[in-house]
């Protein structure tokens, strides 16, 4: 299966690193914790991305592409709670994998994404055994990020 992951391209040596997540946390992991966040398509993982753009500078992009297994745990919108949307939520929602976390019993877990939650967002560990024998890099390539799509004057 394909997945889909936009970086910073100052990270170009490291594709696979998932050091900021590990130092910022993230919706679905607190601090510590290395996990790569990527999505089911290019479309929804430049959505991700502008979610936390300061529009007053855009840095260089690159979009990877991964091939991993297609044998995910999968976490459905209706096992959430009402508020998982929710910024506020984010420190209840970074408990929520609290297990997986800290000892990883599968590579990847499947999220709905908090800003279109029909479509999903893959959750991979870079802690689980094997890890870099089931992650592979297809495609890295620098994407620009078009200014229209954060034209904040309207």
């Amino acid at each position: 299966m394909l997945v889909y992951r936009l970086y910073k391209s100052t990270y170009i040596a490291e594709p696979l690193s998932a050091e900021g997540a590990r130092r910022a946390g993230g919706r679905w992991n607190p601090k510590g914790f290395p996990i790569l966040y990527t999505s089911a398509t290019p479309e929804l993982a430049l959505l991700e991305v502008i979610a936390h753009l300061n529009p007053s500078f855009i840095p260089l992009f690159h979009l990877l592409v991964l091939d991993i297994p297609d044998d995910h745990r999968h976490i459905a919108l209706a096992d959430l709670p009402p508020s998982w949307q929710d910024e506020t939520q984010d420190e209840a929602m970074q408990v929520y994998l609290s297990d997986w976390l800290k000892k990883p019993d599968a590579l990847t877990v499947s999220v709905p994404s908090a800003i279109v939650n029909r479509s999903r967002n893959y959750l991979i560990h870079t802690a689980y055994p094997g890890f870099f024998e089931r992650v592979h890099i297809v495609e890295n390539t620098p994407f620009r990020i078009d200014t229209r799509v954060i034209n904040t004057s309207f």
